[in-house]
Parts: structure tokens; C-alpha cells; sequence
């Protein structure tokens, strides 16, 4: 069996064809999967906003019933911190192996003390029912600087990204600024 020397244009040609397919594909299947994600978002806010949970400790209490609802599914990984029964969805999260895994990556990335994130997160609803009392808005959740430790910022931005909840980041000024920490780790989901 000859090879044809005058056939390796064409075959280069598809050869490059193809790998230009695949990366279109990719590209494709990413702008399919950041249009999911912001259909999600959407509908997410929509649910809070339609249930008046369209604040911090609304959304809290959101993201605590989707955890028992996916608490099934989670593994066990010991705590150092008790619970009690409002902490209780809080210590099952941290218990999920991916979340633990993520969410200490999230703080090493940071530099947050990860002991510091756990205390903050199973104290978080009370801290927000301390603070805000279901104070209801119809733009966006705010997580407020002014308000909230660095601590319960963290861990309300790894659990709005994690739960698909919309809301904008005031720093200590009061002004309109980027969420200060990197999540860029943290997935979305649940």
C-alpha cells in the first residue's frame, strides 16, 4: 500500500477542519452552559423574590431547605463545631466532601483562616436575624461591608455563587464594588 504524497494537503486540510470544530463545539457547549447558569440565576431570584426571601437572611433560609432537601446525597466529614437545630443545614453542607473541599481552597486562595469560615457559617443566620430583619428589596440581595465581618462576607459569596443567588457587594464606604474575594474555584450547582 503506497501513500499518496499529493494527498497530505487534503488530509492536513481536515485535520485542521476537525480541530476547528472541536473548539467551536467547546466554545458552544460554554456559552449553552453560562446561559444555563444565568437562567438559573434568574429563575433563583424570581423564587425569592415571589416567596419575599429576596434579602440576606431570606436567602439563607433558602439555601438551608435546599440543603436538607439535598441532604441525602451528602457524606460525612467531622466538625469541630456543634449545632444546634438552625445551624443544623450549615454543619450538613460542610459535611458534603466537594463543598469542604472547595470552600477550604476558596479561603487558602484568600487567606482567610478556614477555622474563622466554619465559625462564620454555622453563626451566619443568626448573625443576619441580628442585623436585618427580612429587610426586603426587589433589585438585588446586598452583602454589605459596613455590616458583616469578612468572615460572613466569604461565606455569604461562596454560598450565593454555590446556590445561584444574584446580589451586589457595598464596601466599606458604601459604594458599588466587586465582591473582594476570588471564587473562582467555587462552583455552582445545587
Amino acid at each position: 500500500m503506497a501513500f499518496n504524497i499529493q494527498a497530505m494537503p487534503y488530509i492536513t486540510t481536515l485535520d485542521s477542519y476537525h480541530r476547528m470544530d472541536n473548539s467551536e463545539m467547546q466554545r458552544e457547549f460554554l456559552t449553552i452552559d453560562a446561559d444555563r447558569q444565568r437562567q438559573i440565576t434568574y429563575l433563583t431570584s424570581e423564587l425569592l423574590k415571589a416567596t419575599h426571601r429576596f434579602n440576606l437572611r431570606g436567602a439563607i433560609e433558602f439555601i438551608c431547605e435546599r440543603i436538607k432537601s439535598l441532604s441525602s446525597s451528602s457524606t460525612s466529614h467531622s466538625s469541630p463545631i456543634s449545632t444546634n437545630v438552625i445551624d443544623k443545614p450549615m454543619h450538613m453542607l460542610l459535611n458534603d466532601h466537594e463543598f469542604y473541599h472547595e470552600l477550604s481552597q476558596a479561603a487558602l486562595l484568600n487567606q482567610i483562616v478556614f477555622n474563622d469560615i466554619q465559625r462564620s457559617m454555622m453563626g451566619l443566620y443568626h448573625s443576619l436575624s441580628t442585623y436585618f430583619h427580612s429587610q426586603q428589596t426587589s433589585e438585588n440581595i446586598v452583602i454589605d461591608a459596613r455590616l458583616l465581618v469578612p468572615s460572613e462576607q466569604f461565606v455569604i459569596g461562596v454560598l450565593f455563587k454555590r446556590f445561584n443567588i444574584p446580589s451586589i457587594y457595598i464596601d466599606k464606604e458604601g459604594n458599588m464594588a466587586m465582591f473582594p474575594y476570588n471564587l473562582k474555584d467555587t462552583s455552582y450547582g445545587q
